[in-house]
């Protein structure tokens, strides 16, 4: 008996393309028939996103004896449940033919969630791919449309749907697909085709892809027929036209020989009992389960995710460090000169003179005045106004009363100037510091210089810090002044005063733990081109490829590239970028 559908097709790509209720999904099934019943060993896959029309196929023409063997996954007849997160895990799966024919039902899915599945699924797929896997793509619009919707991960599922279009058969997949739809699905997808069947099109807006796609695959005779029948084919009848092949036939179809889910309900076997084939469900659970774990395990995102979670804690206990070991140090500060000033005061009662009282109530005001003057050189405006009011506080409960009941100096008296007291305080040199009084910018790229004892570049500040290379020259100025740092052939050194100043710091990140906390820290635009170019490094990548990976357009896609290029995280050229060294150690 000759096959339907010639078997030098169905070793190409094919669309199948009509309008609901003119066979375009039953003439697949057809097709699945025909490869599963002349070769026990063949593999297919099939990914149904919307109405769940594919699980008949494990159930006969009349529903009574059990079909083919296909694993269901997820769905209202699912033989298991499926979770949009399981993408990697099943598209390996597919490829080592763990599971050799299986319908993938993402009926279940929430928003977003038939393209999240696919962005993990397709590229395990084209990774691990052995041997040959049909792969049928039912409603291929919802991977690829043409106008896109907004959902998330839209556009790298365009990009994955092109690229299984453009680059798998060459791994051995060998596509159908489907759509009813023809207006609102990816050009791309509709190009790569070798083969098209077309059932009933009514709409013209679906019929100009068809008509261009004819164009360039028959003559023009075929062309005019064709098209000329389009809007009034029977349902079950479709041209067959391949330009490799040589073929352009109108066919009327055979009925599949498996359950018809997908026909329009009639209300008639509503109460039957469908038989499907039998499936080991906990053998089905436990292959599943185990993908799962090991994709979770190697997951680089989750792993990203884990590393820049344990650099924020780390971060955290730094800071907390920091904090107290100021505080301890400003409690034993103040203590000490509370208990100076308490025998001061209480010697100024003892001589019972207003003068000696209003000596040290000025003294008191004047040292104030100075802590406030060294408190003003931090950084961290919180920290200074914290000492100040403790040690005001403390002050007035040395004296056992509030201030405001402190003796004041009689009108006749005038209050000693700051030049005939006491002198004023110098500056702490940075050797005498290591306190943490450094300011935050200039402690931060200190740092990444004292932890490389080799001295270290500019651009290795800029990407360990983040700064953008005006605000790290600047900390570098500062911290030259202070005599903390020296630059010799254009490397950078921690002076010995400059070690002094820092004291006690935690290393920084450094090579795949540093380029991870830069991809986290990125914005969204900046780091999806970043992480796209990093992957091909030390190699250069045109920026064409950048743009169709990550989905951005022309515009948007230079914007990103010039802000990674000001943040000296990509090297620029004529011919493309690249990432910098610094991230990689």
């Amino acid at each position: 008996m000759k096959p339907a559908i010639p078997e030098s097709i169905l070793q190409q790509h094919i669309a199948f393309l009509g309008k609901t209720g003119s066979g375009k999904t039953s003439t697949a099934k057809l097709a699945v028939e025909q490869i599963v019943r002349e070769n026990a060993a063949a593999r297919v896959c099939v990914l149904d996103p919307i109405k769940s029309d594919w699980w008949g196929l494990t159930s006969s023409a009349d529903g009574k004896r059990p079909g083919l063997p296909f694993h269901i996954l997820g769905g209202p007849r699912g033989h298991v449940p499926l979770h949009d997160s399981a993408g990697k895990a099943i598209g390996e799966l597919v490829a080592t033919g763990a599971l050799p024919l299986s319908i993938i039902d993402m009926a279940d899915f929430s928003d977003g969630g038939l393209q999240k599945f696919f962005n993990d699924f397709a590229p395990a797929l084209m990774k691990k791919m052995r041997g040959v896997v049909y792969l049928v793509i039912e409603e291929a619009h919802e991977f690829a449309p043409k106008e896109r919707s907004g959902i998330g991960a839209e556009n790298m599922a365009i990009h994955w749907a092109k690229k299984l279009a453009t680059a798998g058969r060459s791994k051995g997949i060998r596509m159908m697909v489907l759509t009813q739809r023809t207006q609102a699905l990816h050009n791309a997808l509709l190009g790569s085709c070798d083969t098209m069947i077309a059932h009933r099109l009514t709409a013209p807006a679906d019929q100009e892809p068809v008509k261009k796609w004819l164009k360039a695959n028959v003559d023009k005779d075929v062309f005019e027929k064709v098209s000329a029948s389009l809007s009034s084919l029977k349902t079950g009848s479709g041209w067959i036209c391949s330009g490799d092949a040589q073929v352009a036939d109108l066919v009327q179809f055979p009925k599949i020989t498996t359950y018809d889910n997908s026909a329009t309900p009639t209300g008639e076997m509503d109460d039957l009992q469908i038989k499907t084939a039998p499936v080991d469900a906990d053998k089905l659970r436990a292959i599943i389960g185990d993908a799962v774990k090991q994709a979770e395990a190697d997951d680089p995102k989750k792993l990203r995710a884990e590393i820049s979670r344990l650099t924020a804690e780390t971060t955290k206990l730094q800071r907390e460090r920091s904090r107290a070991d100021l505080d301890l140090g400003n409690d034993i500060a103040v203590a000490a000169d509370a208990r100076g000033f308490d025998r001061g005061f209480k010697a100024g009662f003892d001589e019972a003179s207003q003068q000696g009282a209003f000596a040290f109530n000025a003294l008191r005001d004047l040292t104030l005045t100075m802590f406030r003057n060294f408190a003003s050189s931090f950084d961290d405006s919180l920290r200074s106004e914290r000492i100040t009011f403790n040690l005001e506080q403390k002050y007035a409960s040395a004296s056992g009363s509030p201030s405001s009941q402190v003796p004041r100096p009689p009108a006749k008296l005038t209050a000693p100037t700051r030049a005939s007291s006491v002198p004023a305080r110098a500056k702490p040199s940075p050797a005498a510091s290591g306190d943490g009084s450094l300011p935050k910018g200039e402690r931060l790229v200190l740092t990444v210089i004292a932890q490389n004892p080799n001295g270290v570049l500019r651009p290795n500040i800029t990407v360990s810090t983040g700064y953008k290379k005006s605000s790290r020259d600047t900390y570098i100025q500062r911290l030259r002044e202070r005599g903390a740092i020296a630059e010799h052939g254009g490397r950078i050194h921690a002076t010995e005063a400059g070690v002094a100043a820092l004291g006690h710091f935690d290393a920084l990140p450094t090579g795949d733990a540093l380029r991870c906390h830069v991809l986290e820290t990125l914005p969204e635009g900046e780091r999806a081109v970043l992480e796209y170019v990093a992957k091909f490094y030390p190699r250069e990548v045109e920026r064409d490829p950048i743009g169709e990976s990550t989905g951005y357009k022309k515009s948007s896609r230079d914007t990103y590239i010039q802000r990674l290029s000001m943040r000296e995280l990509v090297e620029v050229s004529r011919t493309g970028v690249k990432a910098v060294a610094e991230l990689f150690g």
